[in-house]
């Protein structure tokens, strides 16, 4: 339990970055004419640089990271990377115990100061926005802080009584509505940056829908052709389509017998529409409850519908014969490049979207407890 109260919210912050690459349309490396010497350099000084021979910046793509350019340290560790960029990226400095991001423009001249040992203590200068960043950087760290003084806390436990995991749901909920809270007052603070979009990527688990259409009208009006501003306004609209009360858009796929089956077929009855994958270990760790909760009130008018991430069709069959699953299953075994992934903004698996008789959403991100408690409200049992 703590480990999983734990991670709800310190693996989501932790890979960030992971999810802001997913994110990010397109790659934004420019491809002009060799005799064009415009272009970026990030330039500084790695302290306690024992170990480290070179360092590279790379910017966030759909695909990973992609790489710009590499350095190598001299002998004090001093280093200067260099590049050509379309537009502002969001790029980052690789170290063993985190990273360091940045923010880079086409004529950017940055200078840092690192300590690899001592991450939060870097500087940088020639750059507002940059400097914005790393607030935002210390903002976080001090969650991460607090988030990993909370387990440590009841770590010791190896068992917990319903009222200790009470206490640790408690305080770990509070801890993550204090770092939104944090989040959203600083970039109010903020004009004229970029920097706002970034720090959207750590509202989690749960967007925030007003907040977001509040930063997609700020930067969608000063920045509408960068690509940051571009994916926001579009994140948006797609959570607006898929927001509690509004219309379940369909899902029409085919089952592992190459069957289609759509989430309107399912009209009349709760549906609770599982995204999961076999490959997904927390997915299959929930399946058991599933199933529980599929047999305790499947006969009262609720319906599971998954959805699988999978590509590989006889792992995802074989998860399903595994794991018991008895209701409808469908999959373009496309994983994350699935069309449905955009449409209904999954960022993570297991996710689950709850939907009433008519079709319309009535909930999002129910497991467990959550979910059968929500189930007893809507049946009575």
């Amino acid at each position: 339990m703590i480990i999983h109260l734990e991670n709800k919210i310190k693996k989501g912050l932790q890979t960030i970055y992971i999810l802001l690459a997913i994110a990010i349309v397109s790659s934004s490396c420019s491809q002009k004419a060799e005799e064009d010497t415009s272009g970026f350099s990030v330039s500084g000084k790695i302290a306690n640089a024992q170990g480290i021979k070179q360092i590279s910046i790379q910017e966030l793509t759909p695909g990973g990271l992609n790489m710009i350019d590499t350095g190598i340290l001299d002998a004090s560790g001093n280093f200067i990377l260099k590049g050509k960029l379309n537009e502002k990226t969001f790029c980052i400095l690789r170290f063993d115990k985190g990273d360091v991001v940045l923010l880079v423009d086409t004529n950017s001249r940055l200078e840092l100061n690192i300590d690899p040992n001592n991450l939060e203590q870097y500087t940088i200068a020639n750059s507002k926005e940059n400097e914005e960043l790393k607030q935002l950087y210390l903002l976080n760290a001090s969650f991460l802080k607090k988030s990993e003084e909370i387990s440590m806390r009841f770590s010791s436990q190896s068992a917990m009584d319903p009222k200790a995991e009470t206490l640790i749901r408690f305080a770990f909920d509070s801890l993550q509505e204090a770092h939104k809270t944090a989040i959203k007052a600083y970039i109010g603070t903020l004009t004229n940056s970029m920097v706002p979009y970034f720090a959207t990527t750590f509202l989690l688990p749960e967007p925030d829908l007003p907040f977001l259409e509040a930063v997609d009208k700020l930067l969608f009006a000063s920045n509408s052709s960068s690509k940051y501003a571009i994916l926001l306004h579009q994140k948006v609209e797609n959570l607006t389509k898929t927001a509690d009360g509004s219309m379940a858009p369909d899902i029409v796929l085919n089952d592992p017998f190459g069957k289609t089956v759509s989430l309107s077929a399912l009209r009349g009855k709760i549906v609770l529409v599982d995204f999961w994958a076999s490959w997904c270990g927390p997915c299959r760790d929930e399946n058991p409850n599933n199933v529980l909760i599929y047999n305790k009130y499947k006969n009262a008018g609720f319906e599971i519908f998954g959805v699988s991430l999978d590509e590989n069709r006889d792992a995802w069959i074989s998860a399903i014969n595994k794991d018991k699953l008895l209701w409808q299953q469908g999959s373009d075994l496309q994983k994350w490049n699935s069309p449905i992934v955009s449409l209904y903004n999954i960022d993570a698996i297991p996710s689950t979207i709850l939907v009433d008789k008519e079709g319309k959403i009535i909930a999002r991100k129910l497991r467990g407890k959550d979910l059968e408690a929500k189930l007893k409200e809507i049946f009575g049992f």
